[in-house]
């Protein structure tokens, strides 16, 4: 007596996204059915990419005979295209394949007999590439079926022959955190070349006036350019010095270390025809507290009554 052999009528899928009611549906049946996309990324600092899964829910029907009659599931496999045509298996190297959470070894889904829906998700591992895949559904145990999806029992079974063809997208992104990071410093740097040629002489200006000179008690004698600088401080204190991170953002201090000087006096700019000078009234006298170009002032030293003159 010859075995029977049944007949299942289709094997339909569909997209968990609805359309709207007065969308048209695609007349071409040999369009590859869009699975999903997943975006991964590569890992950064403590941030790494967590797989997902792809869902989509497989639907069956089963005409009576089949349902009665199949004596062992119908095992499904996907494959994909080599460039000569040749149909190979999807390995577990490239994704993974669950149905219903549970992972199908060797990525074959069983489907027995009545069953009407799965819901079929994919994996993809690291080791796959970036790119849109073209994955084809394919009998790898027809349980002896005539038909499948109007396919005959030798067209399902041939070589290069497939039940669906799906598109699955791995896209590569940038990590987000490495992405966070990568925005805080541009805005730094940003905000950093801003405050450096626009807001940092308008916070802290330079002088405006030239040279100043000073002379007295012999042999002390000086000629400074103020306009490389943001301050001047006299001071005999010998370790008196700025250092570099506050020289760049707030600009050069300029210092002249000598034993003359009991404690510091300080000029700061004012305009361009005056600096603003701060000292110690109980340690020096100085003949004005705003020092204008083209005046000579006096600077005297209360302890030793030297005095030295200052022009601008």
């Amino acid at each position: 007596m010859c075995a029977k052999r049944f007949c299942l009528l289709a094997v339909l899928f569909y997209s968990l996204l609805l359309l709207p009611s007065c969308g048209k549906q695609k007349d071409d049946v040999t369009a590859p059915t869009r699975w999903g996309k997943e975006n991964c990324y590569n890992k950064f600092l403590w941030k790494k990419h967590i797989p997902d899964t792809l869902y989509r829910t497989v639907v069956f029907d089963f005409n009576e005979d089949a349902q009665n009659y199949m004596g062992r599931p119908l095992r499904l496999g996907l494959y994909k295209k080599t460039e000569s045509g040749k149909m190979l298996p999807v390995t577990e190297t490239e994704m993974e394949v669950f149905v219903e959470k549970q992972k199908c070894p060797n990525n074959v889904i069983d489907v027995n007999p009545g069953t009407d829906q799965l819901n079929v998700g994919i994996v993809f591992k690291p080791q796959a590439d970036n790119k849109v895949h073209h994955w084809f559904f394919k009998p790898v145990d027809d349980a002896g079926l005539d038909r499948i999806n109007d396919l005959d029992n030798q067209t399902f079974n041939s070589s290069n022959a497939s039940l669906m063809e799906l598109e699955v997208e791995k896209n590569l992104i940038i990590n987000p955190l490495r992405l966070i990071v990568r925005i805080i410093w541009i805005t730094l740097l940003i905000l950093l070349a801003i405050w450096l040629l626009f807001l940092k002489r308008m916070v802290y200006p330079y002088f405006g006036v030239g040279r100043i000179t000073l002379s007295d008690p012999e042999p002390y004698m000086k000629q400074i350019n103020l306009r490389k600088y943001r301050k001047y401080v006299f001071t005999k204190r010998k370790d008196a010095k700025q250092s570099w991170f506050a020289r760049l953002f707030t600009g050069q201090i300029g210092y002249d270390i000598n034993s003359l000087w009991d404690s510091d006096i300080v000029l700061e700019p004012r305009n361009r025809k005056s600096v603003r000078v701060s000292f110690d009234k109980n340690v020096f006298y100085i003949d004005g507290r705003t020092l204008s170009v083209g005046n000579v002032y006096t600077v005297e030293n209360l302890n030793t009554k030297a005095k030295t003159k200052l022009e601008i």
